[in-house]
């Protein structure tokens, strides 16, 4: 199964409602690659994406290895016993840690050779099959209008 065309289907929290706990946590892993891949570990915990971190800790030893693990808990030690639930309370935070840069730096070069060593996108696809089957997601409302009437 190609892991990003999945991912796609579930491009938000009430589509991913329905979902078992590993398919959201599976997920939740896309989350992490996907904004860290996009600006590093300070953006993915500034960003709506960290805020399914603990989601993608549950799954990462089984979907991708300890290593990879190891590197979100070093990322997320940044809160110490906060445990910040949303990205205004995560980014005040990293601000305020004098430490962040270089935590977060360590973390992202950690990272970036994980994602060199192995092919995260072929194992998360296997897992994805093996979570099968995958419920539809629910449909976007449609947008109402205003005035006037929709021509077909």
């Amino acid at each position: 199964m190609d892991i990003w065309d999945l991912y796609a289907q579930y491009d938000d929290a009430a589509k991913r409602s329905g979902l078992t706990p590993e398919q959201r946590q599976l997920l939740a892993i896309c989350d992490l690659r996907q904004e860290v891949n996009a600006g590093g570990f300070d953006s993915y915990l500034r960003c709506w994406g960290a805020d399914t971190a603990h989601d993608a800790l549950t799954l990462l030893p089984r979907a991708l290895g300890d290593e990879w693990h190891r590197v979100l808990t070093e990322a997320l030690s940044i809160f110490g016993t906060a445990n910040p639930t949303n990205a205004d309370e995560r980014a005040e935070v990293i601000d305020g840690a004098a430490e962040a840069d270089d935590v977060l730096g360590f973390a992202d070069d950690r990272y970036y050779e994980l994602e060199a060593q192995q092919n995260a996108d072929e194992r998360l696809g296997v897992l994805a099959d093996e979570l099968s089957p995958w419920p539809t997601p629910p449909a976007a409302p449609q947008k109402r209008r205003l005035f006037g009437r929709r021509k077909d």
